[in-house]
């Protein structure tokens, strides 16, 4: 078990990598570059949701686990950030004035602000359990899938730099970033050793869910997170850099084929 959540940690551990290049290129934060790597980032969201996500887990198990777990993950997660949402709104009964305020306002800023933050980093939580599951699940059949495991790392990269990106430039410190990121790194890694100790490759109906659960919960990620962030920043061109993220990220997918 210790030898899978190494492994799926690695995989995960692009997370910082990309927060250490945006630290390293502040101009990533600079709203034009912001919106283009959300926008970039994004794209390569929407082809593993796709590919990587959805497709095996309809291939697997068909039309019943897929649905139900893209039900379960789009409502699932709408829901959550609902209820935290009113949970801040009750700690802090001005943020809906001061919202209000802000959305009156030509310039908005470009950065995530507290609740986009919390719902990127629960977002990039979900997104990153089904991908170490399944590299857990290659050494039950006698290897790391080290294909898999680079893959998982390189499709990680664009979601990070775009996620740190955002969340610096919404003011959060570069030691708050990688401590979010660090944390999400030993969630992946614990469903690493999860995937390699409870389940197994026969287990189709359960893979199927919790692949389909990820699925359905970053479709809302993309739609009411990253996708206002891209275009805010960087205009019609955001359409463009999410083009360019998902032909990348599908062919990265095409790596652990």
């Amino acid at each position: 078990m210790l030898e899978a959540a190494l492994w799926a940690g690695l995989g995960q551990s692009a997370l910082l990598l990309g927060a250490l290049l945006v630290a390293r290129l502040r101009q990533l934060t600079e709203p034009r570059w912001l919106g283009l790597v959300m926008a970039f980032g994004a794209g390569a969201l929407i082809s593993a949701i796709t590919t990587d996500l959805v497709s095996p887990a309809y291939r697997l198990a068909g039309r019943a686990p897929a649905g139900i777990g893209l039900f379960g993950g789009a409502v699932g997660f709408y829901a959550l950030t609902h209820w935290l949402d009113r949970r801040a709104e009750r700690e802090d009964p001005e943020q809906p004035v001061d919202d209000a305020a802000m959305d009156s306002v030509d310039e908005m800023p470009a950065g995530a602000d507290a609740a986009t933050a919390r719902n990127l980093t629960v977002g990039m939580v979900l997104d990153g359990v089904p991908e170490s599951v399944a590299i857990g699940l290659t050494l039950l059949t006698g290897g790391v899938s080290a294909a898999l495991v680079g893959a998982v790392f390189l499709s990680n990269l664009p979601e990070a730099i775009g996620v740190a990106a955002a969340l610096l430039a919404g003011g959060r410190a570069l030691r708050d970033v990688l401590l979010r990121f660090a944390a999400i790194v030993a969630v992946g890694a614990a469903a690493g050793a999860i995937g390699y100790g409870v389940l197994n490759e026969s287990d189709v109906n359960a893979i199927a869910v919790i692949q389909c659960i990820a699925a359905g919960a970053m479709v809302v990620v993309v739609v009411n997170e990253m996708v206002p962030l891209a275009v805010r920043g960087a205009g019609r061109r955001a359409g463009l850099a999410a083009a360019a993220g998902f032909a990348v990220a599908a062919f990265l997918s095409t790596i652990s084929g």
